[in-house]
Protein backbone atom coordinates (compact mmCIF):
# COMPACT_ATOMS: atom_id res chain seq x y z
CA UNK A 1 0.00 0.00 0.00
CA UNK A 2 1.23 3.45 -0.92
CA UNK A 3 -0.18 6.64 0.59
CA UNK A 4 0.86 10.22 -0.14
CA UNK A 5 -0.54 13.66 -0.85
CA UNK A 6 0.40 14.49 -4.46
CA UNK A 7 2.50 12.50 -6.92
CA UNK A 8 4.41 14.35 -9.64
CA UNK A 9 6.52 12.63 -12.29
CA UNK A 10 8.28 14.10 -15.30
CA UNK A 11 8.34 10.72 -17.07
CA UNK A 12 6.65 7.34 -16.77
CA UNK A 13 5.40 5.99 -13.46
CA UNK A 14 5.25 2.27 -12.60
CA UNK A 15 3.65 0.54 -9.63
CA UNK A 16 3.65 -3.20 -10.26
CA UNK A 17 3.96 -6.79 -9.06
CA UNK A 18 5.67 -9.24 -11.45
CA UNK A 19 5.03 -12.92 -10.77
CA UNK A 20 5.34 -14.46 -14.21
CA UNK A 21 7.87 -16.98 -15.53
CA UNK A 22 11.32 -15.36 -15.41
CA UNK A 23 13.07 -18.28 -17.12
CA UNK A 24 13.56 -20.45 -14.04
CA UNK A 25 9.97 -21.49 -13.40
CA UNK A 26 6.66 -19.81 -12.73
CA UNK A 27 6.30 -17.45 -9.82
CA UNK A 28 4.23 -18.25 -6.74
CA UNK A 29 2.55 -15.96 -4.21
CA UNK A 30 1.13 -17.84 -1.25
CA UNK A 31 -1.65 -15.39 -0.37
CA UNK A 32 -2.97 -12.18 -1.94
CA UNK A 33 -1.26 -9.89 -4.43
CA UNK A 34 -2.38 -6.34 -3.71
CA UNK A 35 -1.45 -2.88 -4.98
CA UNK A 36 -3.21 0.05 -3.32
CA UNK A 37 -2.23 3.62 -4.14
CA UNK A 38 -3.89 6.49 -2.24
CA UNK A 39 -3.11 10.10 -3.08
CA UNK A 40 -4.57 13.52 -3.63
CA UNK A 41 -3.53 14.26 -7.23
CA UNK A 42 -1.29 12.44 -9.71
CA UNK A 43 0.44 14.32 -12.53
CA UNK A 44 2.84 12.59 -14.92
CA UNK A 45 4.83 13.67 -17.94
CA UNK A 46 4.61 10.14 -19.38
CA UNK A 47 2.47 7.05 -18.88
CA UNK A 48 1.03 6.05 -15.53
CA UNK A 49 1.15 2.26 -15.02
CA UNK A 50 -0.32 0.16 -12.21
CA UNK A 51 -0.42 -3.58 -12.87
CA UNK A 52 0.05 -7.17 -11.72
CA UNK A 53 1.64 -9.77 -14.01
CA UNK A 54 0.89 -13.43 -13.23
CA UNK A 55 1.27 -14.87 -16.72
CA UNK A 56 2.84 -18.06 -18.04
CA UNK A 57 1.96 -20.39 -15.20
CA UNK A 58 2.16 -17.87 -12.39
CA UNK A 59 0.24 -18.79 -9.23
CA UNK A 60 -1.44 -16.44 -6.76
CA UNK A 61 -3.12 -18.44 -4.01
CA UNK A 62 -5.46 -15.64 -2.96
CA UNK A 63 -6.90 -12.56 -4.62
CA UNK A 64 -5.22 -10.12 -7.01
CA UNK A 65 -6.21 -6.47 -6.76
CA UNK A 66 -5.07 -3.17 -8.24
CA UNK A 67 -6.53 -0.06 -6.60
CA UNK A 68 -6.12 3.65 -7.23
CA UNK A 69 -7.93 6.05 -4.88
CA UNK A 70 -7.47 9.77 -5.49
CA UNK A 71 -9.26 12.58 -3.74
CA UNK A 72 -8.22 14.76 -6.68
CA UNK A 73 -7.33 14.35 -10.35
CA UNK A 74 -5.30 12.04 -12.56
CA UNK A 75 -3.50 14.07 -15.24
CA UNK A 76 -0.98 12.65 -17.71
CA UNK A 77 0.87 13.78 -20.81
CA UNK A 78 0.85 10.10 -21.75
CA UNK A 79 -1.70 7.39 -21.01
CA UNK A 80 -2.93 5.52 -17.95
CA UNK A 81 -2.78 1.72 -17.75
CA UNK A 82 -4.41 -0.45 -15.07
CA UNK A 83 -3.90 -4.16 -15.75
CA UNK A 84 -4.00 -7.66 -14.33
CA UNK A 85 -2.36 -10.25 -16.58
CA UNK A 86 -3.23 -13.85 -15.78
CA UNK A 87 -3.02 -15.33 -19.25
CA UNK A 88 -1.25 -18.40 -20.64
CA UNK A 89 -1.80 -20.73 -17.69
CA UNK A 90 -1.89 -18.19 -14.90
CA UNK A 91 -4.01 -18.95 -11.83
CA UNK A 92 -5.59 -16.61 -9.29
CA UNK A 93 -7.19 -18.40 -6.35
CA UNK A 94 -9.64 -15.62 -5.44
CA UNK A 95 -11.01 -12.52 -7.11
CA UNK A 96 -9.21 -10.40 -9.69
CA UNK A 97 -10.21 -6.76 -9.27
CA UNK A 98 -9.15 -3.40 -10.65
CA UNK A 99 -10.65 -0.32 -8.99
CA UNK A 100 -10.04 3.33 -9.78
CA UNK A 101 -11.77 6.12 -7.91
CA UNK A 102 -10.73 9.64 -8.94
CA UNK A 103 -12.17 13.11 -9.40
CA UNK A 104 -11.37 14.02 -13.03
CA UNK A 105 -9.19 12.19 -15.57
CA UNK A 106 -7.31 14.07 -18.29
CA UNK A 107 -4.97 12.05 -20.51
CA UNK A 108 -3.09 13.01 -23.65
CA UNK A 109 -2.83 9.30 -24.53
CA UNK A 110 -4.81 6.12 -23.95
CA UNK A 111 -6.85 4.90 -21.02
CA UNK A 112 -6.54 1.12 -20.70
CA UNK A 113 -8.15 -0.85 -17.87
CA UNK A 114 -8.06 -4.58 -18.59
CA UNK A 115 -7.95 -8.02 -17.04
CA UNK A 116 -6.29 -10.50 -19.38
CA UNK A 117 -7.25 -14.08 -18.51
CA UNK A 118 -6.85 -15.67 -21.95
CA UNK A 119 -5.99 -19.28 -21.22
CA UNK A 120 -5.94 -18.50 -17.51
CA UNK A 121 -8.02 -19.38 -14.46
CA UNK A 122 -9.62 -16.96 -12.00
CA UNK A 123 -11.36 -18.95 -9.29
CA UNK A 124 -13.50 -16.05 -8.08
CA UNK A 125 -14.85 -12.94 -9.77
CA UNK A 126 -13.18 -10.73 -12.36
CA UNK A 127 -14.19 -7.10 -11.93
CA UNK A 128 -13.27 -3.72 -13.37
CA UNK A 129 -14.60 -0.73 -11.45
CA UNK A 130 -14.07 2.94 -12.24
CA UNK A 131 -15.70 6.00 -10.71
CA UNK A 132 -14.81 9.50 -11.86
CA UNK A 133 -16.08 12.96 -12.66
CA UNK A 134 -15.14 13.95 -16.21
CA UNK A 135 -12.96 11.56 -18.23
CA UNK A 136 -11.02 12.94 -21.21
CA UNK A 137 -8.83 10.64 -23.30
CA UNK A 138 -6.57 11.95 -26.03
CA UNK A 139 -4.90 10.61 -29.13
CA UNK A 140 -5.42 6.86 -28.65
CA UNK A 141 -8.14 4.51 -27.46
CA UNK A 142 -10.23 4.24 -24.35
CA UNK A 143 -10.18 0.49 -23.79
CA UNK A 144 -11.90 -1.14 -20.81
CA UNK A 145 -12.34 -4.88 -20.90
CA UNK A 146 -11.95 -8.44 -19.69
CA UNK A 147 -10.35 -10.92 -22.08
CA UNK A 148 -11.32 -14.44 -21.02
CA UNK A 149 -10.68 -16.12 -24.38
CA UNK A 150 -10.35 -19.86 -23.65
CA UNK A 151 -10.12 -18.93 -19.99
CA UNK A 152 -12.14 -19.71 -16.89
CA UNK A 153 -13.76 -17.27 -14.44
CA UNK A 154 -15.53 -19.08 -11.63
CA UNK A 155 -17.83 -16.24 -10.58
CA UNK A 156 -18.95 -13.02 -12.23
CA UNK A 157 -17.20 -11.02 -14.94
CA UNK A 158 -18.21 -7.38 -14.57
CA UNK A 159 -17.34 -3.93 -15.85
CA UNK A 160 -18.67 -0.87 -14.05
CA UNK A 161 -17.58 2.51 -15.45
CA UNK A 162 -19.40 5.41 -13.83
CA UNK A 163 -18.67 9.05 -14.68
CA UNK A 164 -20.71 11.88 -13.23
CA UNK A 165 -19.47 14.12 -16.05
CA UNK A 166 -18.66 13.48 -19.69
CA UNK A 167 -16.74 10.51 -21.07
CA UNK A 168 -14.87 12.08 -23.97
CA UNK A 169 -12.57 10.18 -26.35
CA UNK A 170 -11.21 13.01 -28.47
CA UNK A 171 -9.21 11.17 -31.14
CA UNK A 172 -9.65 7.39 -31.20
CA UNK A 173 -11.95 4.49 -30.39
CA UNK A 174 -13.90 3.58 -27.28
CA UNK A 175 -14.33 -0.02 -26.12
CA UNK A 176 -16.21 -1.52 -23.19
CA UNK A 177 -16.20 -5.29 -23.65
CA UNK A 178 -16.06 -8.73 -22.15
CA UNK A 179 -14.54 -11.34 -24.46
CA UNK A 180 -15.14 -14.93 -23.44
CA UNK A 181 -14.84 -16.71 -26.77
CA UNK A 182 -13.62 -20.15 -27.74
CA UNK A 183 -10.17 -20.25 -29.29
CA UNK A 184 -9.27 -23.38 -31.21
CA UNK A 185 -10.79 -26.33 -29.37
CA UNK A 186 -10.76 -24.63 -25.99
CA UNK A 187 -14.01 -23.00 -24.89
CA UNK A 188 -14.18 -20.24 -22.31
CA UNK A 189 -16.44 -20.17 -19.27
CA UNK A 190 -17.88 -17.62 -16.85
CA UNK A 191 -19.62 -19.25 -13.91
CA UNK A 192 -22.21 -16.56 -13.20
CA UNK A 193 -23.08 -13.21 -14.81
CA UNK A 194 -21.22 -11.20 -17.44
CA UNK A 195 -22.21 -7.54 -17.23
CA UNK A 196 -21.05 -4.28 -18.81
CA UNK A 197 -22.45 -1.18 -17.10
CA UNK A 198 -21.44 2.27 -18.32
CA UNK A 199 -22.88 5.63 -17.34
CA UNK A 200 -21.94 9.23 -17.97
CA UNK A 201 -23.39 12.62 -18.83
CA UNK A 202 -22.42 12.84 -22.52
CA UNK A 203 -20.51 9.87 -23.94
CA UNK A 204 -18.50 11.02 -26.94
CA UNK A 205 -16.02 9.23 -29.17
CA UNK A 206 -14.37 10.59 -32.30
CA UNK A 207 -14.25 7.22 -34.04
CA UNK A 208 -15.82 3.83 -33.18
CA UNK A 209 -17.86 2.97 -30.08
CA UNK A 210 -17.93 -0.78 -29.39
CA UNK A 211 -19.77 -2.23 -26.39
CA UNK A 212 -19.99 -6.02 -26.15
CA UNK A 213 -20.36 -9.21 -24.19
CA UNK A 214 -18.94 -11.91 -26.48
CA UNK A 215 -19.51 -15.60 -25.73
CA UNK A 216 -19.02 -17.39 -29.03
CA UNK A 217 -18.67 -21.15 -28.59
CA UNK A 218 -18.45 -20.74 -24.82
CA UNK A 219 -20.62 -20.57 -21.70
CA UNK A 220 -21.95 -17.93 -19.32
CA UNK A 221 -23.70 -19.52 -16.35
CA UNK A 222 -25.92 -16.51 -15.56
CA UNK A 223 -26.98 -13.38 -17.40
CA UNK A 224 -25.24 -11.46 -20.18
CA UNK A 225 -26.18 -7.81 -19.80
CA UNK A 226 -25.16 -4.51 -21.38
CA UNK A 227 -26.50 -1.41 -19.63
CA UNK A 228 -25.26 1.74 -21.36
CA UNK A 229 -26.56 5.08 -20.12
CA UNK A 230 -25.91 8.68 -21.10
CA UNK A 231 -28.01 11.23 -19.25
CA UNK A 232 -27.18 13.45 -22.22
CA UNK A 233 -25.99 12.33 -25.65
CA UNK A 234 -24.19 9.36 -27.18
CA UNK A 235 -22.02 10.45 -30.10
CA UNK A 236 -19.82 8.19 -32.19
CA UNK A 237 -18.85 7.10 -35.65
CA UNK A 238 -19.79 3.44 -36.17
CA UNK A 239 -21.59 2.48 -32.97
CA UNK A 240 -22.08 -1.12 -31.80
CA UNK A 241 -23.98 -2.63 -28.87
CA UNK A 242 -23.71 -6.40 -29.33
CA UNK A 243 -23.98 -9.74 -27.55
CA UNK A 244 -22.56 -12.40 -29.92
CA UNK A 245 -23.43 -15.88 -28.63
CA UNK A 246 -22.83 -17.91 -31.78
CA UNK A 247 -22.75 -21.55 -30.72
CA UNK A 248 -22.56 -20.51 -27.06
CA UNK A 249 -24.79 -20.91 -24.04
CA UNK A 250 -26.15 -18.28 -21.66
CA UNK A 251 -27.80 -19.65 -18.53
CA UNK A 252 -29.96 -16.58 -17.84
CA UNK A 253 -31.10 -13.55 -19.84
CA UNK A 254 -29.31 -11.69 -22.62
CA UNK A 255 -30.21 -8.00 -22.39
CA UNK A 256 -29.05 -4.80 -24.10
CA UNK A 257 -30.30 -1.53 -22.58
CA UNK A 258 -29.34 1.69 -24.36
CA UNK A 259 -30.46 4.83 -22.55
CA UNK A 260 -29.83 8.34 -23.87
CA UNK A 261 -31.35 11.71 -24.59
CA UNK A 262 -29.93 11.73 -28.13
CA UNK A 263 -27.77 9.46 -30.29
CA UNK A 264 -25.66 10.64 -33.22
CA UNK A 265 -23.73 8.08 -35.28
CA UNK A 266 -22.62 7.29 -38.82
CA UNK A 267 -24.04 3.78 -38.38
CA UNK A 268 -25.74 1.99 -35.50
CA UNK A 269 -25.94 -1.74 -34.78
CA UNK A 270 -27.72 -3.17 -31.74
CA UNK A 271 -27.67 -6.95 -31.92
CA UNK A 272 -28.03 -10.19 -30.00
CA UNK A 273 -26.64 -12.95 -32.24
CA UNK A 274 -27.68 -16.33 -30.84
CA UNK A 275 -27.15 -18.24 -34.09
CA UNK A 276 -26.62 -21.89 -33.12
CA UNK A 277 -26.60 -20.88 -29.45
CA UNK A 278 -28.92 -21.15 -26.47
CA UNK A 279 -30.26 -18.54 -24.07
CA UNK A 280 -32.16 -20.10 -21.17
CA UNK A 281 -33.87 -16.82 -20.33
CA UNK A 282 -35.06 -13.95 -22.49
CA UNK A 283 -33.25 -12.10 -25.26
CA UNK A 284 -34.21 -8.43 -25.03
CA UNK A 285 -33.14 -5.15 -26.64
CA UNK A 286 -34.47 -1.97 -25.01
CA UNK A 287 -33.87 1.33 -26.81
CA UNK A 288 -34.77 4.14 -24.43
CA UNK A 289 -34.20 7.40 -26.30
CA UNK A 290 -36.03 10.48 -25.06
CA UNK A 291 -34.95 12.76 -27.93
CA UNK A 292 -33.52 12.01 -31.37
CA UNK A 293 -31.37 9.22 -32.78
CA UNK A 294 -29.74 10.49 -35.97
CA UNK A 295 -27.84 7.94 -38.07
CA UNK A 296 -26.12 8.96 -41.29
CA UNK A 297 -26.37 5.54 -42.97
CA UNK A 298 -28.01 2.39 -41.54
CA UNK A 299 -29.63 1.71 -38.17
CA UNK A 300 -30.06 -1.99 -37.38
CA UNK A 301 -31.71 -3.68 -34.41
CA UNK A 302 -31.85 -7.46 -34.57
CA UNK A 303 -32.05 -10.69 -32.65
CA UNK A 304 -30.65 -13.67 -34.54
CA UNK A 305 -31.39 -17.17 -33.32
CA UNK A 306 -34.39 -15.83 -31.42
CA UNK A 307 -36.00 -19.29 -31.31
CA UNK A 308 -33.04 -20.38 -29.16
CA UNK A 309 -34.17 -18.09 -26.33
CA UNK A 310 -37.12 -18.49 -23.97
CA UNK A 311 -38.53 -15.29 -25.49
CA UNK A 312 -37.25 -12.45 -27.63
CA UNK A 313 -38.22 -8.78 -27.70
CA UNK A 314 -37.07 -5.50 -29.22
CA UNK A 315 -38.61 -2.43 -27.59
CA UNK A 316 -38.41 1.16 -28.82
CA UNK A 317 -39.52 3.26 -25.89
CA UNK A 318 -40.00 6.81 -27.08
CA UNK A 319 -37.66 8.81 -29.24
CA UNK A 320 -37.44 9.72 -32.89
CA UNK A 321 -35.08 7.77 -35.18
CA UNK A 322 -33.82 9.14 -38.50
CA UNK A 323 -31.63 6.92 -40.70
CA UNK A 324 -30.19 8.14 -43.98
CA UNK A 325 -30.12 4.59 -45.37
CA UNK A 326 -32.09 1.64 -43.98
CA UNK A 327 -33.85 1.35 -40.63
CA UNK A 328 -34.12 -2.40 -39.97
CA UNK A 329 -35.59 -4.06 -36.90
CA UNK A 330 -36.26 -7.80 -36.91
CA UNK A 331 -36.24 -11.12 -35.13
CA UNK A 332 -35.44 -14.08 -37.35
CA UNK A 333 -37.72 -16.39 -35.31
CA UNK A 334 -40.39 -15.91 -32.69
CA UNK A 335 -40.28 -12.58 -30.97
CA UNK A 336 -42.09 -9.35 -30.25
CA UNK A 337 -41.18 -5.91 -31.60
CA UNK A 338 -42.88 -2.94 -29.95
CA UNK A 339 -42.92 0.77 -30.76
CA UNK A 340 -44.05 2.61 -27.65
CA UNK A 341 -44.73 6.15 -28.80
CA UNK A 342 -41.59 5.97 -30.93
CA UNK A 343 -41.09 7.33 -34.43
CA UNK A 344 -38.73 6.28 -37.19
CA UNK A 345 -37.85 7.61 -40.63
CA UNK A 346 -35.48 6.22 -43.27
CA UNK A 347 -35.06 5.82 -46.98
CA UNK A 348 -36.05 2.17 -46.45
CA UNK A 349 -37.85 1.16 -43.26
CA UNK A 350 -38.36 -2.55 -42.58
CA UNK A 351 -39.66 -4.05 -39.36
CA UNK A 352 -40.21 -7.79 -39.17
CA UNK A 353 -41.14 -10.22 -36.40
CA UNK A 354 -40.48 -13.12 -38.71
CA UNK A 355 -41.13 -16.23 -36.60
CA UNK A 356 -44.18 -18.45 -36.61
CA UNK A 357 -45.65 -16.53 -33.69
CA UNK A 358 -44.04 -13.16 -34.35
CA UNK A 359 -45.80 -10.08 -32.98
CA UNK A 360 -45.39 -6.46 -34.07
CA UNK A 361 -47.02 -3.91 -31.73
CA UNK A 362 -47.28 -0.27 -32.75
CA UNK A 363 -48.52 2.10 -30.05
CA UNK A 364 -48.41 5.64 -31.38
CA UNK A 365 -45.73 7.53 -33.23
CA UNK A 366 -44.93 8.02 -36.89
CA UNK A 367 -43.20 5.48 -39.13
CA UNK A 368 -42.17 6.86 -42.51
CA UNK A 369 -39.96 6.00 -45.47
CA UNK A 370 -38.94 7.67 -48.70
CA UNK A 371 -38.73 4.52 -50.84
CA UNK A 372 -40.15 1.43 -49.10
CA UNK A 373 -41.96 0.79 -45.83
CA UNK A 374 -42.59 -2.82 -44.78
CA UNK A 375 -44.21 -4.04 -41.57
CA UNK A 376 -44.19 -7.83 -41.38
CA UNK A 377 -45.23 -10.56 -38.98
CA UNK A 378 -45.39 -13.15 -41.69
CA UNK A 379 -45.46 -16.41 -39.74
CA UNK A 380 -48.48 -18.68 -39.78
CA UNK A 381 -49.65 -17.13 -36.50
CA UNK A 382 -47.97 -13.74 -36.89
CA UNK A 383 -49.78 -10.59 -35.76
CA UNK A 384 -49.51 -6.85 -36.38
CA UNK A 385 -51.33 -4.85 -33.71
CA UNK A 386 -52.02 -1.12 -34.02
CA UNK A 387 -52.80 -0.18 -30.43
CA UNK A 388 -52.81 3.62 -30.70
CA UNK A 389 -53.13 6.21 -33.43
CA UNK A 390 -50.17 6.12 -35.78
CA UNK A 391 -49.13 7.63 -39.09
CA UNK A 392 -47.37 5.59 -41.78
CA UNK A 393 -45.86 8.50 -43.68
CA UNK A 394 -43.69 9.40 -46.62
CA UNK A 395 -44.14 8.86 -50.35
CA UNK A 396 -42.96 5.26 -50.13
CA UNK A 397 -44.76 2.08 -51.05
CA UNK A 398 -46.30 0.74 -47.85
CA UNK A 399 -46.77 -2.99 -47.30
CA UNK A 400 -48.37 -4.66 -44.26
CA UNK A 401 -48.08 -8.45 -44.10
CA UNK A 402 -49.21 -10.71 -41.23
CA UNK A 403 -51.57 -13.58 -40.57
CA UNK A 404 -53.62 -11.09 -38.57
CA UNK A 405 -53.63 -7.31 -38.96
CA UNK A 406 -55.58 -5.76 -36.11
CA UNK A 407 -56.42 -2.09 -35.63
CA UNK A 408 -57.73 -1.81 -32.09
CA UNK A 409 -61.03 -0.13 -31.28
CA UNK A 410 -61.05 3.65 -31.79
CA UNK A 411 -57.56 3.61 -33.32
CA UNK A 412 -56.77 5.24 -36.67
CA UNK A 413 -53.84 4.31 -38.92
CA UNK A 414 -53.21 7.28 -41.23
CA UNK A 415 -51.50 6.43 -44.52
CA UNK A 416 -49.39 9.35 -45.78
CA UNK A 417 -48.60 10.11 -49.40
CA UNK A 418 -50.92 9.56 -52.34
CA UNK A 419 -50.85 5.77 -52.59
CA UNK A 420 -52.96 3.37 -50.54
CA UNK A 421 -51.18 0.77 -48.44
CA UNK A 422 -51.08 -2.85 -49.59
CA UNK A 423 -52.31 -5.28 -46.94
CA UNK A 424 -51.59 -9.02 -47.05
CA UNK A 425 -53.42 -10.87 -44.31
CA UNK A 426 -55.75 -13.76 -43.61
CA UNK A 427 -57.50 -11.83 -40.84
CA UNK A 428 -58.26 -8.16 -41.55
CA UNK A 429 -59.40 -7.09 -38.10
CA UNK A 430 -60.53 -3.52 -38.78
CA UNK A 431 -63.43 -1.57 -40.26
CA UNK A 432 -63.62 -0.48 -43.89
CA UNK A 433 -61.06 -0.99 -46.65
CA UNK A 434 -62.07 -4.66 -46.90
CA UNK A 435 -61.79 -5.33 -43.18
CA UNK A 436 -64.01 -7.80 -41.35
CA UNK A 437 -65.31 -5.08 -39.00
CA UNK A 438 -64.43 -7.08 -35.88
CA UNK A 439 -63.02 -3.82 -34.43
CA UNK A 440 -63.86 -0.16 -34.97
CA UNK A 441 -60.26 0.66 -35.85
CA UNK A 442 -59.71 1.87 -39.40
CA UNK A 443 -57.38 3.47 -41.96
CA UNK A 444 -57.35 7.14 -42.96
CA UNK A 445 -55.41 9.38 -45.34
CA UNK A 446 -54.63 7.47 -48.55
CA UNK A 447 -56.21 4.42 -46.91
CA UNK A 448 -55.53 0.79 -47.79
CA UNK A 449 -56.35 -1.50 -50.65
CA UNK A 450 -58.60 -4.47 -49.98
CA UNK A 451 -56.55 -7.19 -48.28
CA UNK A 452 -54.95 -10.00 -50.24
CA UNK A 453 -53.98 -13.42 -48.80
CA UNK A 454 -50.79 -13.51 -46.76
CA UNK A 455 -49.40 -16.11 -49.14
CA UNK A 456 -49.35 -13.46 -51.88
CA UNK A 457 -47.13 -11.06 -49.92
CA UNK A 458 -43.83 -10.08 -51.50
CA UNK A 459 -40.73 -11.28 -49.61
CA UNK A 460 -39.53 -9.23 -46.67
CA UNK A 461 -36.15 -9.03 -48.38
CA UNK A 462 -32.65 -9.22 -47.04
CA UNK A 463 -32.28 -9.05 -43.28
CA UNK A 464 -28.54 -8.70 -43.67
CA UNK A 465 -28.16 -4.96 -43.88
CA UNK A 466 -25.57 -5.43 -41.17
CA UNK A 467 -24.46 -8.25 -38.91
CA UNK A 468 -21.09 -7.75 -37.23
CA UNK A 469 -18.46 -5.44 -38.68
CA UNK A 470 -15.81 -5.76 -36.03
CA UNK A 471 -12.30 -4.41 -35.61
CA UNK A 472 -9.22 -5.53 -37.48
CA UNK A 473 -6.96 -7.89 -35.55
CA UNK A 474 -3.71 -6.23 -36.59
CA UNK A 475 -2.29 -3.29 -34.69
CA UNK A 476 1.27 -2.10 -35.13
CA UNK A 477 3.02 -1.39 -31.85
CA UNK A 478 4.13 2.14 -31.17
CA UNK A 479 7.57 0.71 -30.56
CA UNK A 480 7.65 -0.28 -34.24
CA UNK A 481 6.34 2.88 -35.73
CA UNK A 482 2.85 3.07 -34.25
CA UNK A 483 -0.38 3.54 -36.08
CA UNK A 484 -2.84 1.23 -37.66
CA UNK A 485 -1.67 -1.75 -39.66
CA UNK A 486 -3.36 -2.91 -42.82
CA UNK A 487 -4.64 -6.30 -41.75
CA UNK A 488 -7.60 -8.50 -42.65
CA UNK A 489 -10.14 -5.71 -42.34
CA UNK A 490 -13.23 -4.75 -44.35
CA UNK A 491 -13.52 -1.01 -44.85
CA UNK A 492 -17.06 0.09 -45.72
CA UNK A 493 -17.91 3.74 -46.28
CA UNK A 494 -21.54 3.45 -47.34
CA UNK A 495 -24.56 1.17 -47.21
CA UNK A 496 -24.25 0.65 -50.99
CA UNK A 497 -20.78 -0.86 -50.52
CA UNK A 498 -22.08 -3.08 -47.74
CA UNK A 499 -25.03 -4.35 -49.76
CA UNK A 500 -22.72 -5.00 -52.71
CA UNK A 501 -20.45 -7.04 -50.44
CA UNK A 502 -23.41 -9.04 -49.12
CA UNK A 503 -24.69 -9.73 -52.64
CA UNK A 504 -21.48 -11.62 -53.35
CA UNK A 505 -21.47 -13.57 -50.09
CA UNK A 506 -22.59 -17.15 -49.56
CA UNK A 507 -25.91 -17.62 -47.81
CA UNK A 508 -25.93 -19.71 -44.65
CA UNK A 509 -28.76 -21.48 -42.80
CA UNK A 510 -32.01 -19.55 -42.92
CA UNK A 511 -30.68 -17.23 -45.62
CA UNK A 512 -28.50 -15.32 -43.16
CA UNK A 513 -25.03 -14.02 -43.90
CA UNK A 514 -22.63 -13.79 -41.02
CA UNK A 515 -19.46 -11.73 -41.13
CA UNK A 516 -17.52 -13.20 -38.18
CA UNK A 517 -16.10 -10.86 -35.62
CA UNK A 518 -12.36 -10.66 -35.33
CA UNK A 519 -10.62 -11.67 -32.13
CA UNK A 520 -8.86 -8.94 -30.25
CA UNK A 521 -7.17 -10.74 -27.40
CA UNK A 522 -3.72 -10.24 -28.84
CA UNK A 523 -4.33 -6.55 -29.31
CA UNK A 524 -5.45 -6.08 -25.71
CA UNK A 525 -2.33 -7.83 -24.49
CA UNK A 526 -0.17 -5.73 -26.79
CA UNK A 527 -1.94 -2.48 -26.02
CA UNK A 528 -1.42 -3.08 -22.33
CA UNK A 529 2.16 -4.18 -22.51
CA UNK A 530 1.90 -8.00 -22.53
CA UNK A 531 1.48 -10.50 -25.31
CA UNK A 532 0.14 -14.05 -25.20
CA UNK A 533 3.48 -15.65 -24.52
CA UNK A 534 4.03 -13.59 -21.40
CA UNK A 535 7.04 -11.82 -22.84
CA UNK A 536 7.22 -9.36 -19.99
CA UNK A 537 9.65 -11.23 -17.76
CA UNK A 538 10.39 -10.30 -14.19
CA UNK A 539 13.75 -8.92 -15.15
CA UNK A 540 12.59 -6.85 -18.08
CA UNK A 541 13.85 -3.29 -18.13
CA UNK A 542 11.52 -0.45 -17.26
CA UNK A 543 12.13 1.13 -20.67
CA UNK A 544 10.83 -2.00 -22.38
CA UNK A 545 7.72 -2.00 -20.24
CA UNK A 546 7.18 1.67 -21.04
CA UNK A 547 7.37 1.01 -24.77
CA UNK A 548 4.98 -1.91 -24.51
CA UNK A 549 2.45 0.07 -22.52
CA UNK A 550 2.45 2.88 -25.06
CA UNK A 551 0.86 0.61 -27.67
CA UNK A 552 -2.58 1.74 -28.86
CA UNK A 553 -5.58 -0.42 -28.04
CA UNK A 554 -7.69 -2.30 -30.51
CA UNK A 555 -8.42 -0.32 -33.63
CA UNK A 556 -11.40 -0.48 -35.95
CA UNK A 557 -10.90 -0.29 -39.69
Amino acid sequence: MFGTSDIHSTGDTFVDILNNDAGSGAGTIGSDATITLNAANITTGGNFNEFIVNSTGGHIAGAASVTLALSGDLTSQGGAFFDIFNDNGGMIGGNATISANVADVSLAGALVEVIINAGGNIVGNAGLNATAGTVTVGTTDLNVGIDNTSGSIGGNASISFDASGDINQTNGNTFFQILSDQSGDVAASIGNDATVTVSGANILTSDQLYVAVENNGSSIGGNAIIDFTATGDITGNNTFFVIPNVGGSIGGDAVINVNAANITADSLLTQIDNTGGSIAGNATINMNVSGNATVTSDATFQILGSDGAAAAAINFNGGSYDAGGTFLAFTDGDGTITFNNASAHADVLKVGALGTNGVLNISGGNLSADTTLKLYAGGSSGTINFKADVTLGGNSAKILAANSVTIFNNVTVTIGGSTAADVYTNNANYTGFGGNESTTGTFAGAGANDPQPLSSAPPFGSTNVKTQTLPSTNVTSSGKGGGKATGPAINISSSDQLLSLLDGAVLGPGGKITIPGSKIAGNWRDSSGINAAGRLNAGRRAADIRDAHSLPGRRLP
